[in-house]
């Protein structure tokens, strides 16, 4: 891992530095975890087709969160310093230094970056406004996509980049808006749908397509020759939302648009437990989704693995552990038919970022310590043949 100085050079150059509430990787003194760092074992044993990583949001890269994920990881997904809502929040307004600042720091750690600046409900509070029109949300649409596109695009260090994120229910509908601005919502779905769809799409002739995917993925084509295209779906655990991904992502291809990677977010709530048994129904699915995405010559990513307990729900560690190691493990055991990642969206314990009833349990604990989970994806990565 480069020195702070470096990084604090880097940072200078770039107009902006670390606040002063940021410490320096080495003023950290984080014990290190027993045995070899992710990164060292993926080196060593899965050069090719396997990527194993972690996220953190840009304002904790300077301290102890930023020196596990440089010691750790050699592929980091930054948070959500590339979505709309941060890059280009309204017209004519664009924010780009600390997007920049990251690839940077990714340079000097001789890291693969997932951009993840999907059009997708994180949006900034002007597009979630009702009186939003239709073009508008167009224009905006096409101006951050082709503009995030051909900035990375000749990037050696960024290798992937999010199109489109969240935009199918557990249900197998589309998600869409809701009134005000403060609720979680999609609001581009406002710019209509498709509705000549050939018969092959059942689903999709029921329900049309939204435009704003085609539009997203019409953009990254265009601008980002270079970048592999990921479609990212949150959760994606039900028969519904697994069937309208599947007719989705071939429909994209046959009008002509590369999507080369499905993602799969995995924020578990109490289906963890059910993770948690290699022999489970859950598993099975996962599984299964895997080998279909590799047969349609589709990547796979787990992209935002966590998990979600209420705050008086018993932390159970040996269970944590397993569910975690078991989803790495079944990757795994396909990465020699295709593609796969797994990518710790939350690294260390703690507060859900919008309900506060909830914690989200990473690998590490709130003391930047590991637990069970860290040393079980160890062990998986280790003996794995």
């Amino acid at each position: 891992m480069k020195s702070f100085k470096a990084v604090l050079f880097t940072s200078l150059l770039l107009g902006g530095m670390p606040s002063q509430a940021e410490s320096s990787p080495a003023e950290n003194n984080i014990k290190p975890a027993d045995g070899r760092r992710y990164k060292d074992i993926v080196a060593d044993k899965y050069p090719e087709n396997v990527y194993i990583g972690g996220t953190i949001q840009y304002g904790e890269l300077f301290g102890p969160k930023g020196q596990l994920l440089n010691d750790e990881f050699s592929y980091i997904t930054p948070a959500n310093i590339y979505k709309q809502s941060h890059i280009h929040s309204a017209p004519g307004k664009w924010q780009w230094q600390k997007p920049d600042h990251w690839i940077a720091v990714a340079k000097q750690n001789n890291q693969l970056v997932r951009i993840h600046g999907p059009i997708s409900p994180q949006v900034s509070k002007w597009a979630k406004n009702d009186k939003r029109t239709a073009v508008e949300l167009e224009t905006n649409l096409i101006e951050f996509m082709g503009a995030l596109a051909a900035r990375y695009n000749n990037e050696p260090h960024v290798k992937w980049l999010d199109v489109v994120n969240e935009t199918i229910t557990e249900e197998g509908t589309w998600f869409g808006p809701k009134p005000g601005v403060t609720e979680w919502e999609n609001p581009w779905t406002t710019m209509g749908f498709i509705t000549d769809i050939p018969e092959q799409f059942p689903l999709l002739k029921k329900l049309g397509v939204p435009k704003y995917i085609v539009r997203s993925f019409i953009e990254a084509n265009k601008y980002a020759p270079n970048l592999k295209m990921v479609i990212n779906q949150h959760r994606m655990t039900t028969p519904e939302s697994i069937a309208l991904m599947k007719e989705l992502v071939i429909y994209l291809r046959t009008l002509g648009l590369r999507v080369d990677a499905i993602g799969w977010q995995a924020h578990f709530r109490a289906e963890y437990t059910e993770f948690s048994d290699i022999n489970s129904e859950a598993i099975n699915t996962f599984d299964q989704l895997i080998k279909w995405s590799h047969a349609n010559n589709f990547e796979f990513h787990v992209t935002e693995n966590n998990i979600h307990l209420n705050k008086n729900e018993a932390y159970q560690a040996e269970l944590v552990g397993k569910a975690y190691a078991n989803i790495v493990q079944t990757l795994l055991n396909n990465r020699k038919t295709g593609v796969v990642s797994w990518n710790a969206w939350t690294i260390t314990d703690g507060p859900h970022f919008r309900n506060q009833k909830t914690t989200t349990t990473g690998i590490w604990n709130e003391n930047y310590q590991p637990q069970k989970a860290y040393y079980d994806i160890q062990k998986v990565l280790e003996q794995s043949k």
